[in-house]
């Protein structure tokens, strides 16, 4: 359930906005998001990822590159949601909504009744992630503190985003999941090893990150090599921290290669809740 930001009564939608008994009101954005996101909230004025960012993130989704890290998280998440009915999903940081988008199309296709939120705190993300689906629920929201009521989530994903367990643990119903998707050991080794003098390949540990709240259920481990145009190394370079870690010369280099191969390796991690009384 939706909750009001300012008081965290529940939101009740009309056609065109939520607003909750406390009279706070929120308009829905032409686009067709709900922008849940308080000034007082924000570390400036407009946070998360900027407009080309998000285009170059786009455009290298839709080329289908990171296409198979989609089609396992989806299969996870049928996995663990086939008998589930009404289930409550969230995308947290979903981004341009690549992944929410083609979750949704796996979970209808299995007929799993579903209710899927795509939140992040970019709103150049959210008004993209818009025009892949118009049915989707978006919203412009603070990940540390969503706008959902306390367990009622069903399945939550965070897919390369910083992991607040915290926030993880308020959403998460007693018998739900959270799918984290982390950067393996050798991500993009071939990138990392251009771009700096001792390049670091250190796995991120998301069993250790989601602490004492969770318990880990399962790892997949996706490795595999993409290789891309010059168009694709640029937007995966401007997608990333690594555009302004780098320098002129060393993209050039990079994107004077035909084709560019690099290691994939990512990490997909299922976690379910520990109960209060399990933890004591």
């Amino acid at each position: 359930m939706l909750i009001c930001p300012v008081c965290s009564q529940p939101l009740t939608r009309t056609e065109k906005q939520l607003s909750c008994d406390n009279n706070h009101s929120f308009d829905q954005a032409k686009q067709g998001y709900f922008n849940l996101l308080l000034n007082q909230a924000k570390k400036s004025k407009q946070p998360g990822d900027n407009s080309e960012m998000v285009n170059a993130r786009t455009r290298f989704l839709d080329a289908g590159h990171y296409q198979s890290i989609s089609d396992a998280i989806n299969q996870m998440a049928v996995d663990l949601l086939w008998q589930q009915q009404g289930a409550e999903i969230l995308d947290l940081g979903c981004g341009e909504g690549y992944y929410t988008q083609r979750l949704h199309h796996a979970l209808s296709d299995h007929q799993i009744d579903h209710t899927l939120y795509g939140l992040d705190i970019s709103k150049d993300a959210v008004k993209a992630a818009c025009k892949r689906d118009k049915k989707l629920h978006w919203l412009v929201a603070n990940g540390k503190k969503t706008p959902f009521s306390d367990q009622s989530m069903h399945l939550t994903l965070n897919v390369f985003n910083r992991i607040m367990p915290d926030s993880l643990k308020q959403l998460c119903h007693p018998q739900g999941r959270v799918i984290i998707a982390s950067a393996g050991a050798h991500h993009l080794q071939q990138l990392k090893e251009a771009i700096y003098d001792t390049p670091k390949f250190v796995e991120f540990d998301a069993i250790a990150a989601m602490g004492e709240h969770f318990k880990h259920e399962q790892r997949q481990q996706l490795d595999f090599v993409i290789k891309l145009p010059p168009a694709s190394t640029q937007d995966l370079l401007y997608m990333t921290p690594h555009a302004w870690r780098s320098s002129p010369q060393t993209q050039q280099q990079l994107l004077s290669q035909e084709q560019l191969e690099l290691r994939v390796q990512i990490n997909l991690d299922c976690f379910s809740p520990i109960s209060e009384s399990t933890a004591n």
